[in-house]
């Protein structure tokens, strides 16, 4: 039988939100298995926590990193208040706003989207993708 995996906040070490600094926020990878992960992050006004993307793939830090087919992602906005923008069948962006208590689900094979803070307070999520995306170092 499989032991419980408890978390203290003050040992997650944040990590920069992909291709930014500290200015842009932090995201902190709580937990990581084979079958989901659990972020928290924290995006600074006028970023997102993942800029225009699609879960396919892309490279960067020096690894690879590859969505299998069927991932799945959920947001759920803890406080803060931006948008979720999409790009629809013609290219155009669409947009929902949300803030506290909101949840968004980006289901297997979603549009090209992001979530943008364009608000004054950093907004704060929750974050959960099941199976996660293989990241490989490149050689």
């Amino acid at each position: 039988m499989a032991q419980l995996n408890i978390v203290k906040a003050d040992s997650v070490q944040p990590q920069n939100i992909r291709g930014f600094g500290k200015e842009a926020g932090q995201v902190k990878r709580v937990v990581s298995t084979e079958k989901l992960f659990f972020n928290i992050d924290e995006v600074c006004p006028g970023y997102s926590p993942h800029h225009w993307h699609k879960h396919d793939g892309y490279t960067a830090g020096g690894f690879k990193v590859e969505y299998p087919a069927d991932f799945e992602e959920i947001y759920y906005i803890l406080s803060g208040h931006g948008v979720v923008q999409w790009k629809n069948a013609d290219g155009a962006v669409e947009e929902q706003k949300v803030g506290p208590g909101d949840t968004i689900h980006f289901p297997a094979d979603a549009v090209e989207h992001q979530l943008l803070n364009n608000g004054t307070e950093n907004i704060r999520l929750a974050v959960v993708g099941v199976p996660p995306p293989k990241k490989t170092p490149i050689a």
